[in-house]
């Protein structure tokens, strides 16, 4: 499961800047994400009436009913340094039956997200895990396309990648900023992209030019916690120029 959650700019203002590290839903019914999210789950946070902003990991989840007035007030008291809410929130809750809170843990800034419905005041959105969650494009022609115009693309694992903790970009290599490639030692590291893996690590690398495979050996692990298999696709969606979402798929 993924997650779109619609926030007012001055709190997406306070989780990029970490002030902000709890984030709460108050309802009367039990709406989502009441018990619909789970840690490692990831979370992409829109402006209300606006754009992409963050996303981040769910940590730690907290679920509660049958509030009361009182519960209210003793939740605000315990947890309001995390998450920050401002009197009038609380008071506009008091009455509410159902809380769910949620630690936030990788947060990272994006101004791209998930293609979703027109939400029409729907404050958060549980979508089934899809993560080639945009149209995979083929690599781009004469290395001519706009990073901000792309698309999400795909590498596909091989058994040798499963055996060494590898990934090659020999045939994607124009879908990666030229000034990350780097030479063959560690010495020779050229500028860091960030790799934002579903349910895993956040890890900057650069490439191994000579090779043409990502520094990184986070691929072991990540692979084996999802149980990749060869011909599964690795899908990038760039979320900035330097950044990019990496899910796992098995169309392959």
């Amino acid at each position: 499961m993924i997650h779109v959650a619609v926030l007012l700019p001055q709190y997406l203002d306070m989780i990029l800047a970490g002030t902000k590290t709890v984030e709460c839903r108050l309802t009367k019914q039990a709406r989502d994400p009441f018990e619909r999210i789970e840690p490692g789950e990831r979370i992409y946070f829109k402006q209300s009436a606006g754009e992409f902003a963050a996303t981040a990991i769910a940590d730690h989840v907290m679920f509660e009913s049958d509030l009361t007035p009182k519960r209210v007030k003793e939740l605000k008291r315990d947890y309001n340094d995390l998450i920050g809410g401002e009197d009038r929130f609380w008071n506009w809750k008091r009455d509410s039956n159902y809380v769910t809170l949620i630690w936030l843990r990788d947060v990272q800034p994006i101004d791209n997200g998930p293609l979703i419905r027109p939400l029409q005041g729907v404050a958060w959105l549980c979508l089934e895990e899809d993560l080639a969650w945009r149209r995979v494009s083929p690599p781009a022609r004469n290395g001519q396309v706009d990073m901000a115009q792309r698309e999400s693309f795909f590498i596909e694992i091989t058994a040798g990648n499963l055996k060494n903790n590898s990934l090659y970009v020999t045939g994607v290599l124009d879908h990666f900023p030229a000034w990350t490639i780097g030479g063959a030692n560690k010495s020779e590291a050229a500028r860091p992209i960030t790799l934002m893996l579903h349910d895993g690590p956040t890890v900057k690398t650069d490439i191994v030019g000579p090779r043409k495979l990502l520094r990184t050996r986070a691929w072991g692990p990540w692979f084996r916690k999802h149980r990749a298999k060869a011909r599964d696709r690795v899908v990038f969606t760039p979320v900035e120029k330097d950044r990019f979402l990496v899910g796992l798929t098995g169309v392959g």
